[in-house]
């Protein structure tokens, strides 16, 4: 890490080769690093919606399932609770909606506490919230409030399309919506009709779960 802040890195994961740097889980980005084609797919708007749906819906179903005492279990290779972990997941999508109305994506955005936004919670309020943000990128990728996917904004990772943004953050919710599975699997729970690869297809994530 200290030689990440002696580069002025701060954020994690991060991929450097040599003298280029690209910041968290970019596809297109880590593409031209390593000289690959860069012409990586956003899915379309009623894919990214049809996903969007099946993977927050699935969150929903097991944060409901979580026991309130597994709370502040936390993560092996990771110190940070089940509970900051479970809002984090659906947190993205909903700071890559804000980017959409103030034009930038900082990276205050990418590591907002549970506390601080929805206060002394459990794991149903954090549904609740999946629920609301799920509301909101509905509306904002086919219903009222109909964002211009080609809107480029100002983010940690470089200048990004709203609809890259959109695409990047349903690809967190999902590698984190596998981990929450594995997390379980530890604690010895059972996630109540889990989601699968069919359901995951045509979705860009890191192919490592840690």
């Amino acid at each position: 890490m200290d030689e990440l802040l002696a580069r002025g890195i701060k954020s994690v994961p991060v991929t450097i080769l040599g003298e280029q740097v690209v910041i968290g889980f970019n596809p297109r980005e880590l593409a031209k690093l390593f000289n690959l084609s860069d012409d990586v797919a956003v899915a379309d708007l009623p894919t990214m919606i049809e996903k969007y749906e099946t993977v927050l819906t699935a969150a929903c179903r097991t944060f409901r399932q979580l026991p309130a005492d597994r709370w502040d279990w936390e993560s092996p290779e990771r110190k940070r609770t089940l509970g900051q972990f479970c809002f984090h997941l659906s947190d993205r999508p909903d700071r890559a909606l804000n980017a959409y109305l103030v034009g930038v994506y900082t990276n205050e955005d990418r590591g907002r506490e549970v506390q601080h936004i929805l206060g002394d919670v459990g794991f149903e309020e954090v549904a609740q919230n999946v629920e609301d943000v799920l509301r909101r990128v509905k509306a904002a990728l086919s219903g009222s409030t109909l964002i211009n996917v080609d809107k480029v904004l100002d983010t940690y990772m470089g200048r990004k399309t709203a609809g890259e943004m959109m695409d990047l953050a349903l690809g967190h919710s999902v590698h984190h919506l596998k981990q929450l599975y594995a997390y379980m699997a530890m604690m010895g729970l059972e996630p109540v009709d889990p989601l699968g690869p069919d359901d995951f297809a045509g979705i860009s994530v890191p192919t490592e779960l840690f």
